[in-house]
């Protein structure tokens, strides 16, 4: 009878083992979905990054143009147009422009010399400005005079450059950067301009 016993003890026991094999085998019914956690701390805000270069996209710049005045000969005063502009173009309330003379000097940068330019060894003024033009735009103008009354050639600068960089702050706003106190050098690096 002890040996009937133990038989019955292990085949109920095997069963009983066999049962929760089964049963741990068949995937059961998914639970309701429980609610939303709360919403975890937020971490530092990053510091703030360094100011990008000035796109050079828009940058307007002329290759050198030969000097020539509208008067021949020796003058008080004399004027060359450059290049004239419609109103998309230059907005002279926005925009920058600079201009630039260049000595016949080989090539080489240590030429150029951005304009307002006194000669003083000539008494010769070489400046630039923006004047109307028609029918409707902005005109750009190398202008010269004699500081003494005499009459001069202006033949100092041999060729001349304008450079325009649109929808930039006036040269005069705190918040930008003021690109007439950079060298020709570094605003031909800063907007990739060829010589």
């Amino acid at each position: 009878m002890k040996t009937k016993m133990k038989f019955t003890k292990r085949f109920f026991s095997v069963l009983f083992i066999a049962g929760l094999m089964m049963a741990c085998s068949k995937d059961g019914q998914d639970g309701a979905v429980g609610p939303q956690g709360a919403q975890g701390e937020q971490g530092a805000a990053g510091a703030q990054g360094e100011q990008g270069n000035t796109g050079t996209a828009n940058v307007i710049s002329s290759d050198w143009i030969p000097m020539n005045f509208i008067s021949p000969g020796a003058q008080q005063s004399n004027v060359m147009w450059l290049d004239t502009f419609s109103s998309k173009e230059l907005n002279p309330a926005t925009d920058v422009v600079l201009v630039y003379g260049q000595r016949d000097t080989d090539g080489d940068n240590n030429g150029v010399y951005p304009l307002p330019f006194i000669l003083a060894t000539q008494d010769e003024y070489y400046g630039y400005g923006l004047f109307g033009a028609k029918p409707s735009g902005t005109g750009i103008q190398v202008r010269v005079n004699s500081l003494d009354g005499g009459v001069n050639l202006f033949t100092f600068f041999t060729e001349y450059r304008y450079v325009i960089i649109p929808g930039g702050n006036p040269a005069s706003s705190k918040s930008s950067v003021d690109y007439t106190k950079m060298t020709y050098e570094e605003i031909a690096e800063l907007f990739n301009i060829k010589d």
